[in-house]
C-alpha cells in the first residue's frame, strides 16, 4: 500500500491556513474578533505547500527510476515534463505569498495585502492540475477541482484561524454578519463542483462503494452532514443566541467544526490516491474489494449492488439522525461543544454502518 496519500491532508491544512490568513488580512478591524496568528504559520504553511506538493512528483519520479535512474528521472520530471514546470510555480508563488504573511502581519495596512489573493490562487491553478478530474476532463476538469479547493479552503481556513486564534470575542456578531454568507456562498460552491466531480470520476457512485476509492468518498459524504449541522450551529444559531447574550463564547463550537474538516481533508487525502473507479468493474477485477466493504460482506469478490433494507441498516439510520439532531440539543442546553462532536462523529459511525447494512451484491 502507498503510503503518498498522507501527504495530502497536511497539504490541505496548509493551503487552507493560507486562505484564512489572506481572507482575514483584507477584512477591517471592526469586522472581526482581535486574532493573534503566530508570525511562524504563514511561513510554514508555505514551506509544507512546498514539501507536501512535491509528493505526487516524487510518485513519478520514483515510478521511473527502476528503468532510468534516480537523477535522470528527477531532472526529466522537474524540468522537461509539464508537471514540474507547474510545480515550479507553486514554489515561486508559496515562498512569495508565505513572505507578504510576514510583510502583512507587521504592517497590516499595507497595501501589499491586495496581492496575497492573486498568489493563493495562483497556486491553486497550479494545484488543479494534480487530480484525477484533471487528468480525465482537462481544462473542466481542472476548473472544476480549482472551484472545488479555493472554496473549500477559504471557507474552512478563515473558520479554523478565527476559531483557534481568536483572542476576545466583542466584534464576533461583526465577523458572523459578512462570515456567514460568505460561508454559504462556499458550501454552495464545494456542493456544485463536488458533484461534477463525483459524477465525472464515480459514474456509478453505490456500486463504488465495493472500492477502497467508493468507501473513502461515501465516509466523507457522511462526514459532510454533521459538519453542514455544525457550520448551521456556528453561523445561524449563534448569531442568534449573541443577540441575546453578548457575552456567550462560541469559538469552542467553531474549533469542533474546524476537527470535522480535519478528519475531512483526512479522508479526502486518502481517497485522491486511490485508483478512480470510472468502470467499477474492471477497477474491482484489478484491485479487488475494499477492506472494509468485506468486513461488512464476507465473501464478496465481483458483483453490482442493490439496496436491500434491513432492520439492522434502517436501525442504524434512525440513529444516527437521531444524534445529528442531538448536535443542535447540545447547543441550545448550552453543553459543552466536545459532546456536540462526539454525537456528529456517532452519527457518522452509525450512517455508515446503517449503509453498508442496507447493501447486498447482486
Amino acid at each position: 500500500m502507498s503510503y503518498y496519500w498522507l501527504s495530502e491532508p497536511f497539504l490541505y491544512l496548509a493551503y487552507a491556513i493560507l486562505a484564512g490568513i489572506t481572507v482575514l488580512s483584507l477584512v477591517p478591524k471592526a469586522y472581526k474578533p482581535d486574532i493573534s496568528v503566530p508570525a511562524w504559520l504563514g511561513p510554514a504553511a508555505g514551506a509544507a505547500i512546498i514539501l507536501f506538493g512535491f509528493v505526487p512528483l516524487l510518485q513519478i519520479i520514483m515510478f521511473f527510476k527502476d528503468d532510468i535512474g534516480f537523477w535522470q528521472s528527477f531532472n526529466s520530471i522537474m524540468f522537461k515534463f509539464s508537471e514540474g514546470e507547474r510545480y515550479a510555480w507553486i514554489l515561486v508563488l508559496s515562498i512569495l505569498l508565505a513572505v507578504l504573511t510576514l510583510i502583512v502581519r507587521r504592517k497590516p495596512g499595507s497595501p501589499l495585502r491586495w496581492l496575497m489573493p492573486a498568489l493563493l490562487l495562483g497556486i491553486a491553478v497550479a494545484m488543479s492540475s494534480f487530480n484525477h478530474a484533471a487528468s480525465l476532463f482537462d481544462g473542466v476538469g481542472q476548473l472544476a477541482f480549482f472551484a472545488h479547493f479555493t472554496a473549500m479552503a477559504i471557507w474552512t481556513g478563515t473558520l479554523l484561524l478565527t476559531g483557534w486564534f481568536s483572542t476576545e470575542h466583542d466584534r464576533w456578531s461583526a465577523f458572523l454578519r459578512w462570515f456567514h454568507p460568505l460561508a454559504i456562498a462556499c458550501v454552495i460552491l464545494v456542493i456544485g463542483s463536488g458533484l461534477f466531480l463525483m459524477t465525472a470520476v464515480t459514474p456509478e457512485p453505490v456500486n463504488s462503494w465495493t472500492l477502497s476509492y467508493g468507501q473513502a468518498l461515501l465516509v466523507k459524504h457522511i462526514l459532510i452532514l454533521p459538519l453542514l449541522v455544525f457550520a448551521f450551529v456556528n453561523g445561524y444559531l449563534v448569531k442568534r443566541k449573541l443577540r441575546r447574550d453578548t457575552s456567550y463564547r462560541p469559538a469552542a463550537w467553531a474549533r469542533s467544526e474546524g476537527i470535522l474538516i480535519g478528519l475531512i481533508y483526512i479522508v479526502t487525502g486518502y481517497m485522491n490516491q486511490q485508483p478512480a473507479p470510472h468502470e467499477v468493474v474492471d477497477t474491482l477485477a484489478s484491485y479487488g474489494p475494499a477492506a472494509t466493504f468485506v468486513w461488512f460482506h464476507p465473501g464478496f469478490t465481483i458483483g453490482e449492488l442493490a439496496f436491500t433494507w434491513s432492520w439492522i441498516g434502517i436501525l442504524c439510520l434512525c440513529l444516527g439522525l437521531g444524534l445529528l439532531w442531538n448536535v443542535v440539543n447540545v447547543f441550545r442546553r448550552n453543553r459543552a461543544a466536545a459532546a456536540g462532536l462526539l454525537s456528529g462523529l456517532g452519527a457518522v459511525a452509525l450512517i455508515y454502518c446503517g449503509l453498508m447494512f442496507s447493501v447486498t451484491a447482486v
